[in-house]
């Protein structure tokens, strides 16, 4: 019996203390200071190889497809969808989920589209996340009032939470998340090339507009996230090209806006008649946003 306290079963056969202790002799354990070096030189590898990638994929976008918003980088759509293809990336298992929260300001819905993306040409996976809420600020509001849930278009919502997931997937999968504008510079992109969309005070109060001003600043807003598909630089870069006027003297110095609510009167009416124009002349004839069939 006291033999048999000291047997340990591996794999079928009884083994004494001193036949484990002569086996685990045996195994040989290498230095603690070699296997890291050979990690750490692993991981730097890697990273160069991901420096390298990065700036690859940067090399694939044009000045045009970002942004300088708020004083970081930002790709656009139309750039993502570039370089996604050149990277051969597969966003698959796309699902679309509704949650419903509330707080001091009542109840509201969010859509969370879930979803996976595979490079071929890296052979990386990631999955994340896109949320869009109906308190959206181009969606969800007029001026600065929050819509009542029935006067919200779900669809919007729900289109721009996988677009949210999309441009999450791209981006994470490619190792472009947290670009700066010294890498951008590394793949031959200057800062002063790209637009500019700025967040800053002193904008025009609400109650300094007329009622035909207030109606004028809730049309264009709805007609402006209509147009961008709820796209906040897209709405910023169509702001400036509505806003945008030139001197008639001098070095005809351009003066625009990227913020609805930094018109002036006079100047809100005039932007929103250059945003009529080109919204009826792209939605098939004249007619309001909110009047789609």
């Amino acid at each position: 019996m006291a033999n048999e306290t000291k047997e340990k079963i591996t794999g079928g056969e009884a083994l004494d203390e001193r036949s484990v202790t002569s086996e685990m002799s045996l195994i040989s354990i290498p230095e603690r200071g070699i296997s890291i070096e050979k990690e750490l030189a692993a991981i730097e590898k890697n990273v160069e190889f991901y420096n390298k990638v990065k700036i690859i994929a940067l090399k694939m976008t044009k000045a045009s497809d970002w942004v300088d918003l708020g004083g970081n980088p930002y790709l656009m759509d139309r750039g993502t969808e570039n370089v996604a293809v050149a990277f051969g990336v597969d966003v698959s298992d796309v699902r679309l989920s509704m949650e419903w929260a509330e707080d001091a300001k009542g109840r509201y819905y969010s859509f969370i589209a879930a979803g996976k993306a595979y490079s071929k040409k890296l052979g990386r996976y990631v999955e994340d996340i896109g949320v869009c809420s109906q308190r959206d600020k181009f969606f969800g509001k007029i001026g600065d009032k929050f819509k009542e849930i029935e006067e919200v278009d779900m669809a919007n919502i729900r289109r721009k939470a996988v677009t949210n997931l999309y441009n999450r997937l791209i981006k994470r999968v490619i190792g472009l998340m947290g670009v700066t504008f010294d890498d951008l510079v590394q793949a031959g992109i200057k800062k002063e090339q790209l637009g500019k969309v700025e967040y800053k005070g002193g904008a025009q109060k609400a109650s300094d507009l007329t009622p035909d001003g207030k109606d004028i600043k809730a049309k264009l807003e709805s007609m402006i996230a209509r147009m961008s598909n709820n796209d906040k630089v897209v709405a910023a870069e169509l702001i400036k090209k509505f806003s945008m006027w030139k001197e008639k003297d001098g070095e005809k110095k351009e003066h625009f806006v990227t913020d609805i609510s930094k018109l002036s009167e006079k100047w809100l009416a005039s932007t929103y008649g250059k945003a009529k124009a080109e919204y009826e002349k792209t939605s098939g004839g004249p007619r309001e946003p909110g009047q789609d069939g």
